[in-house]
């Protein structure tokens, strides 16, 4: 029997069915065979193929299998196409214990300011003339209306007048 012959679900006397997904159109590519009840063979797909069970249920057996059938033949042409290997998914590697950066990265971010005006009032400070401050003005005329953040930045107005 050629393989693009080959019964794709088969069902057994004793009321399980079989489902064969091929990863490529010959006979000597892989093949998966899956049997059980539909429920054992939904379930065999989804663990073997790595799907979320629960974002498939909506899908009828003859759906996942087309699914499945996607994916194994995709695998199967980077494998054959391209003469490549999957390789499993690595777990992150421990960087060094004198690593700057990994100290860097596990430091607990600043905790978010209470104040809703901490932003502006912070880029208010950091603008060096008086036509920046206006361009900052212009652009979050919003957040002016926060008397504390119109005091700071007349204030920085006046400091930058006086130089």
């Amino acid at each position: 029997m050629n393989a693009d012959q080959a019964e794709l679900v088969t069902s057994y006397p004793d009321g399980t069915i079989g489902v064969t997904i091929k990863y490529g159109k010959g006979y000597e590519d892989t093949w998966a065979v899956f049997r059980g009840s539909v429920r054992q063979v939904r379930q065999l797909i989804c663990d073997y193929f790595g799907f979320e069970c629960k974002d498939v249920t909506s899908l009828s057996l003859s759906d996942l299998v087309v699914n499945a059938t996607n994916l194994a033949h995709g695998k199967g042409n980077i494998a054959s196409i391209l003469d490549a290997r999957i390789i499993p998914d690595a777990a992150p590697e421990q960087p060094p214990a004198n690593d700057p950066w990994a100290a860097a990265t596990a430091a607990k971010p600043e905790p978010k300011a209470d104040n809703p005006s901490a932003w502006i009032l912070g880029e208010i400070e950091k603008q060096a003339t008086i036509a920046d401050l206006q361009k900052l003005w212009a652009a979050n005329q919003a957040m002016f209306s926060d008397p504390a953040v119109m005091a700071a930045y007349k204030a920085r107005g006046r400091a930058l007048k006086t130089g």
